[in-house]
């Protein structure tokens, strides 16, 4: 009889233990693709960028996180618009999907969202990469300390744009490239004369992205800021810096030396320009296209060469700044679970999964020996992948899909997109600006979390004022406008239209975050 019960007893224990084990599957026997179940289907809602979701490294994921997703797509620059609408709308939603931080901090309240911070200690890989960048948590973290999002990554952040100039047109003018702004003026009056139907500098993006350069070069924007050094919120268009940079674009302008078509040009125009030798300065441009740039002039002047520059100096002795890409996405990119998926599970282990090297290495670099190899420790792609620098691969990251794309945000390896994508004179500019990246700067603040209500308010009042400033300046700039009294109606006018209560707002949520929150990451990498 005891010996029945002991068999008993050990029997129970045994059906326990096998229960157990199979509510809490474990991390690496998911990815490992060992499970002897069937994949579960995980239906997630992503951005296309441009490709299919069927590439032998899609394929490969699915193996090794023993998963099969159905993938919900819509093109980049619909996403957010298509995603809310789905969210917004009845019928079943996708279990994991890509949305934005306004996004969480609306449908995470709701219920609709997972509260990821339980679920944290089962997450050891995602809590390594939170060790290292622990604002992809704390950008995400509501008043009350929910997490119902996870902040898209990079492996290190960049400084992706800066200036850059037609270095063989200043030196063939006998001029050495500028390092003031008082000296590009100079400089591009004496080359306007020499080329009477040049047009100096040029944008693109529209007029308010010209006019953030001069706002830039002042330590100012175009709207509510983080002050770095101060350690405070401001509101731009009030400050007397943001007047000197309009009245600096407005000198540049009455020179004939930008582009008098800025506020409508488009980007074949933009384009035209820059190839075409009748631009000379660019304000802001991203130095992945240089060597591009460079590759289609030189089909019409054989010396066209371009250089970046640190950002120039002022007047009133400021280096002017450029924008800091952060590690993290800031709200840009955000991965969220549906509450109500019936496959938490799955997804918890999904996620974290996602984090691990194994996953990492995989959708930005592929296979090792196929797609990529070891060289003194470091990855490098294989001659069969087509890049940048390799244009005769037989394949293309995206035919592979090793591209960084594969899987729900997966964090996105910076060093392997400088090896697919960018050449030599880019790479090197880019690597200037990151070594200077505490000096020429313009670091974002602390994340503030905002409630729905507030951020309806917010939207409501700063949308009007941001088109009121970019007329006004286009104005000013133009001459349409004085710099007198014309500037005080401006001032005036801003004053009655609310920027004041949102600034306050901003003012007193920064006010209230614990003093661990109030700090300024100035490491990229």
């Amino acid at each position: 009889m005891w010996l029945l019960r002991r068999k008993l007893i050990i029997m129970i224990c045994v059906g326990i233990l096998a229960v157990v084990s199979a509510v809490c599957l474990p991390f690496n026997e998911l990815v490992s693709g060992t499970t002897s179940t069937p994949p579960v289907v995980i239906k997630a809602a992503v951005p296309a960028f441009d490709r299919d979701r069927n590439t032998p490294i899609d394929k490969e994921f699915e193996r090794r996180t023993n998963l099969t997703f159905d993938w919900l797509q819509f093109p980049v620059n619909e996403y957010i618009k298509r995603i809310n609408q789905m969210l917004t709308s009845a019928g079943q939603k996708p279990d994991i999907f890509i949305i934005n931080k306004d996004m969480v901090q609306r449908f995470g309240p709701m219920g609709m969202l997972l509260d990821l911070r339980p679920y944290l200690d089962q997450m050891p890989n995602l809590k390594r990469w939170i060790e290292g960048y622990p604002q992809i948590v704390e950008d995400m973290m509501t008043e009350d300390g929910k997490l119902y999002g996870i902040d898209g990554l990079n492996t290190y952040g960049q400084m992706p744009i800066g200036y850059i100039f037609r270095e063989d047109i200043f030196y063939r003018n006998g001029m050495l490239l500028p390092k003031t702004f008082d000296e590009l003026y100079d400089s591009l009056k004496i080359l306007k004369q020499i080329y009477p139907d040049s047009k100096p500098i040029s944008n693109r993006s529209g007029p308010a992205n010209l006019f953030e350069q001069f706002y830039m070069a002042y330590h100012t924007q175009g709207g509510i800021y983080f002050d770095s050094q101060k350690m405070v919120y401001k509101f731009g268009p009030t400050e007397p810096n943001f007047k000197k940079a309009v009245m600096m674009a407005r000198k540049f302008y009455e020179a004939d030396l930008i582009d008098p078509d800025f506020a409508t040009v488009s980007d074949p125009q933009f384009f035209e320009n820059v190839i075409g030798g009748k631009t000379f300065a660019l304000f802001g441009e991203y130095f992945i296209e240089m060597d591009g740039w460079k590759e289609q002039g030189r089909k019409r002047d054989s010396f066209y060469s371009l250089k970046a520059v640190l950002p120039l100096v002022t007047d009133n002795g400021l280096q002017a700044l450029q924008p800091v890409q952060y590690p993290n996405s800031r709200g840009t990119w955000v991965i969220a679970i549906n509450a109500k998926s019936p496959h938490i599970k799955e997804l918890i282990a999904l996620l974290d999964a996602q984090y691990s090297e194994e996953i990492v290495e995989l959708t930005n670099w592929g296979i090792e020996g196929d797609t990529f190899n070891r060289v003194n420790g470091e990855h490098r792609y294989t001659s069969r992948l087509q890049t940048k620098l390799n244009p005769y691969g037989e394949v293309t990251p995206q035919e592979m899909g090793v591209d960084g794309r594969s899987g729900i945000c997966v964090p996105y390896d910076q060093d392997a997109e400088y090896a697919r994508k960018w050449g030599a004179a880019g790479l090197e500019s880019q690597q200037l600006y990151t070594a200077n990246a505490d000096k020429i700067g313009f670091f974002a603040g602390p994340s503030i979390s905002f409630s729905q209500e507030e951020l309806i308010e917010i939207t409501k009042i700063m949308s009007p004022i941001k088109n009121f400033v970019t007329l006004k300046v286009i104005q000013f700039v133009t001459g349409e406008l004085g710099m007198g009294k014309d500037w005080d109606d401006f001032q005036d006018e801003l004053a009655k239209m609310g920027a004041g209560n949102v600034l306050k707002l901003y003012q007193e949520k920064y006010a209230k975050l614990p003093n661990e929150r109030k700090v300024i990451y100035k490491s990229i990498r």
